[in-house]
């Protein structure tokens, strides 16, 4: 992901959510004590916010900062961001089954590791304490 697709998943995020809320660009921007004209900006993705403006903004909206930059179902973004943890997913599962399966595999030759493990139906032996 580029910066400026960063840029405008925030602007689109904040756009999105002060609407909700019922603010206007003006309204926020005095909540979060920033300039209506850098709020403007901020919104079509004209300009950065800090991390400090982008936690204010936040509170404002009542919401997490990380919220902000999370592409939303809408986003064309979205598809890409769940498609790479579909796929991260899949790769983790295939990568976790064949680490057993040659474990099992390894361990194979030297036959149970417990002798319980030999009958199958007996039980631990129990605490004498």
């Amino acid at each position: 992901m580029q910066g400026w697709q960063l840029q405008e998943i925030i602007a689109g995020n904040i756009r999105r959510v002060r609407k909700e809320m019922g603010f206007t660009q003006a309204e926020l921007a005095e909540n979060a004590g920033i300039s209506s004209g850098y709020m403007c900006d901020i919104e079509r993705s004209r300009r950065w916010p800090s991390a400090d403006i982008i936690t204010r903004l936040a509170e404002v909206l009542k919401m997490d900062p990380f919220q902000l930059l999370l592409p939303t179902e809408d986003s064309p973004y979205f598809d890409r961001h769940r498609t790479l943890t579909s796929f991260s997913r899949q790769v983790k599962e295939a990568f976790e089954e064949k680490m057993s399966e040659v474990f099992d595999n390894m361990m194979q030759p030297y036959g149970p590791i417990r002798k319980e493990e030999e009958s199958g139906d007996k039980e631990p032996p129990e605490d004498k304490d």
